[in-house]
Formats: structure tokens, C-alpha cells, sequence
């Protein structure tokens, strides 16, 4: 049986400015996927934040309500620190989007994509 797969960049090299406010993705249909993994990576410059950035993940079934999956995915404030997470999506997620940011003092770099299952043939 092969599978299709396809990948989407959700963010590339993202800078989280600082103390700005929060970022939030564009919406990931994942109505026609059998499957979602979700990577994300945070990555501080020469100079940590003081509070760290986080990255929530968030679910909705009809694009306009959504809901935090879990924690918020949190960094640090190490110098030049990098943190980064892959997770399942539920099966049942239709709707996903990240919201983005809480870091104060230093920028931080923020990469996530999602990797779907389209197809089983």
C-alpha cells in the first residue's frame, strides 16, 4: 500500500519580536488528511529572552471556534537556544493554526510545518 504524503511550512524563520504582540497562523485544513504531524522549533539569538517565547497549538471543527491542544509549548532563555517539539495531531482535527509569541527583551526565530497523510492507495 503506498501512502501520499505532502508537507506544509506553517512558519519559516518567523522572528517573534519581542514584547510585540502575539502571532497567529493562518488556518491548516486538515479535513482531507488521515494523519498530521505537527514539528516546531524555537530558536533564541546570541542573547536569550527573559520570559521565553511559547507556541500554542490550537484545534477547531468548523475554522472559527478554536481550542488549545494541551500546554503551551514553551522555550527558554538560554543564549542561542534551541527547542523544538513533533507531536501527532488527532485523527479527528479538522482545523489547526498556532498562536505565537509571549517573549520579552530578545527576538526569537520560530520554524513549524505539518506533515499530512492525503492519500492511501
Amino acid at each position: 500500500m503506498a501512502l501520499t504524503k505532502t508537507n506544509t511550512q506553517i512558519h519559516d524563520g518567523t522572528t517573534l519580536t519581542a514584547s510585540a504582540g502575539d502571532t497567529t497562523s493562518a488556518a491548516q485544513d486538515l479535513t482531507g488528511s488521515y494523519a498530521s504531524v505537527l514539528n516546531v522549533k524555537l530558536t533564541n539569538g546570541a542573547t536569550g529572552p527573559t520570559v521565553p517565547a511559547q507556541v500554542k497549538v490550537q484545534l477547531s471543527e468548523d475554522d472559527s471556534k478554536y481550542y488549545d491542544f494541551g500546554a503551551p509549548l514553551v522555550g527558554g532563555v538560554t543564549n542561542a537556544g534551541i527547542y523544538s517539539w513533533s507531536m501527532e495531531i488527532p485523527f479527528g482535527a479538522m482545523y489547526l493554526q498556532l498562536v505565537s509569541g509571549s517573549n520579552t527583551a530578545q527576538d526569537v526565530t520560530l520554524d513549524a510545518d505539518i506533515s499530512t497523510v492525503t492519500a492511501l492507495s
